[in-house]
């Protein structure tokens, strides 16, 4: 074989290797452009997921925050309605202290006696109230409630006036003689039974509704 031929083996033999070499290439380049590509893919779905789970963080501490504050503004508007309908509650005793010493007192007191004695049913009742108080209730006075009392139960009633005192605002404790039955008809358990209607109706007066 000459030099020629030998020549044109060797150029066919680096022409296949070359060719074969340029598909090694090409395949390796395709895997890599592959492989960059489902990494840019999972890169980006990494990232999408991180930012969607950041967005979802920020959004609950939105919510938190938001939710907090609204609970903080409610419960600072709670303690402003409850300041006032203390308030108010004040003033109204205030003013019944003042009225539980004005002339017309005497006969707001005999009405709150004739409600005790009907609630506890007439017959013979025994009478408290304040010390002051007993001035007010002479023994004809007495007499004409237990006849009013009498009228509305159906008993007979008659009323003594107890040698005890009791400490309130004004008003009476009507009881039983045998003590078993008492109606406690003083201002402040007025007051206390209907503190429920009185929220309800010095919020309505307030605020335009309930608190």
């Amino acid at each position: 074989m000459g030099s020629e031929g030998a020549d044109k083996i060797v150029h066919e033999i680096v022409r296949i290797t070359d060719s074969q070499v340029e598909l090694i290439l090409q395949e390796a380049r395709k895997d890599a452009d592959e492989i960059q590509g489902e990494s840019e893919k999972t890169a980006q779905a990494k990232k999408q997921a991180i930012l969607t789970k950041g967005e979802q963080l920020a959004e609950r501490e939105q919510q938190r925050v938001l939710a907090d504050a609204k609970m903080q503004v409610k419960r600072e508007i709670f303690d402003v309605k409850e300041d006032l309908i203390k308030k108010a509650f004040g003033d109204a005793e205030t003013r019944l202290k003042r009225l539980a010493d004005a002339p017309e007192y005497g006969n707001i007191l005999k009405k709150l006696i004739v409600e005790s004695g009907v609630v506890v049913g007439g017959g013979p009742l025994e009478v408290l109230v304040r010390g002051k108080d007993k001035a007010l209730l002479s023994e004809e006075a007495l007499a004409d409630l237990g006849k009013e009392i009498s009228k509305t139960t159906g008993k007979d009633t008659a009323l003594s006036l107890s040698e005890e005192t009791i400490t309130t605002i004004g008003g009476s404790i009507v009881r039983s003689k045998s003590g078993s039955i008492e109606a406690d008809n003083t201002i402040e358990s007025r007051i206390s039974r209907l503190r429920s209607e009185l929220r309800f109706k010095v919020a309505e007066i307030l605020f335009g509704g309930a608190s």
